[in-house]
């Protein structure tokens, strides 16, 4: 790593945090609101924009922005200065006529919009296939290429949705199939994304890092069917829906659960320190409990029954805090790397992992709603707001590393 290398992240790293600290996350807060604290109730189509801005204007233009720098680390070749900002711009862009279409109630900027994340994510999937090619990169390119279909998928069959309303003056895609096109993004996508580089990055976090080989090569076919199965039985509420849920989250589980053993020549791309790691720890125990109740969710549903606000405590257990905790303590790790400079504040990842594990500890209270404990809404409530407050975090240390003065200084690869 060298001072000179091209930040080509810096673009899709202020729009996703910025997406999410002033879209995304204050309209799920102001859902939140509306449930547990009693508030207005929250239109259907800012509903739809929080996940998708969550979903596609966070983790996706995440995984977009870093992209090339673990490609570089991977292949071990130099990452040249490309314009690689003109897809950030396209899906700025995106976000804008989607907040316009939303607060217009008009169909046309959603047409726009789902156009411009298409173009992004497909040409996303060539990216991916031509710069893993060495063979040993195999099963990662094969991992990360699947994950990008993925993700590619929701806008473009988001696209093929708001066109066919719009020729035919119909009215415009109903939340539940929008739900849908979310779920096979997260599932298949993100999560697709995130354990694909964890396979193979893993070390930064863990030492001796080496998930199964056997599970690693069957994880796209798992996270696919899941992703299916939780997508086709979302407006159902049924076992399909649950079904899917619980093989994503025990085959994310496996991963993590199969990593923990020696191994020689691990990948250490940054070296390892206590806060990203704690974090990591956070991301960890929040999917072997996204998987527990998953499974509680599934046998609920087997019986013909179910336990109220369970499945959406489990899925945002898992957003939020796994996938949401493992970019947390990717950013604080990575971030340092790419800038060539420590983090300006030190105390940035504390406070992080403190609102983090606050946000999912009260989130997860919504499923004690039906005993009616006094005060227990407005600690929900609370969630939104802690996950606001550690995202702010990363976003903070990431203004201070690009704003202040460039010091140079060696960091471990």
């Amino acid at each position: 790593m060298t001072p000179s290398e091209p930040r080509l992240y810096r673009p899709y790293a202020v729009l996703a945090f910025g997406s999410t600290l002033l879209l995304g996350t204050p309209v799920g807060l102001r859902m939140l609101a509306a449930h547990y604290a009693g508030a207005s109730a929250v239109g259907v189509p800012w509903v739809a924009l929080h996940a998708h801005t969550q979903v596609i204007g966070f983790f996706g233009t995440l995984i977009l922005g870093i992209a090339p720098h673990l490609f570089a680390r991977f292949t071990g070749r130099t990452l040249r200065s490309t314009p690689y900002w003109v897809g950030a711009a396209l899906l700025a862009l995106a976000l804008v006529l989607r907040a316009a279409g939303t607060a217009t109630v008009v169909a046309l900027p959603f047409v726009f919009a789902s156009a411009l994340e298409a173009v992004v994510f497909v040409a996303f999937i060539g990216r991916v296939w031509r710069a893993l090619d060495p063979p040993p990169l195999a099963r990662t390119r094969r991992h990360l290429v699947t994950a990008s279909v993925w993700l590619a998928l929701a806008p473009l069959a988001e696209l093929a949705l708001r066109l066919t309303a719009f020729m035919q003056e119909a009215p415009a895609p109903s939340l539940g199939a929008l739900r849908e096109l979310h779920l096979l993004a997260l599932f298949g996508g993100v999560t697709g994304w995130v354990l694909g580089v964890l396979l193979r990055a893993g070390p930064m976090f863990v030492a001796g890092w080496a998930p199964s080989s056997k599970l690693a090569a069957a994880l796209p076919w798992l996270l696919g069917a899941g992703a299916v199965l939780a997508a086709g039985g979302e407006q159902a509420h049924g076992v399909l829906a649950r079904l899917g849920d619980s093989i994503v989250l025990t085959a994310a589980s496996g991963v993590l659960a199969t990593a923990f053993r020696p191994v020689k020549n691990a990948l250490p791309i940054v070296g390892r320190t206590g806060g990203e790691r704690r974090i990591f720890m956070l991301a960890a125990t929040c999917l072997l409990a996204a998987t527990a109740g998953a499974g509680i969710n599934l046998a609920a549903a087997l019986l013909g029954t179910g336990i109220a606000h369970l499945p959406d405590a489990v899925r945002h257990l898992f957003a939020v805090g796994t996938l949401g905790g493992v970019v947390t303590a990717m950013s604080f790790r990575l971030m340092p790397v790419l800038e060539a400079r420590p983090l300006p504040w030190p105390w940035a990842p504390r406070v992080a992992l403190i609102a983090l594990a606050a946000s999912v500890i009260t989130r997860t209270l919504e499923v004690f709603g039906p005993l009616e404990i006094r005060g227990l809404g407005k600690l929900v409530t609370l969630s939104g707001m802690f996950a606001w407050v550690a995202f702010a975090c990363v976003a903070l240390s990431l203004a201070g590393l690009v704003l202040r003065s460039p010091r140079p200084v060696a960091l471990p690869r």
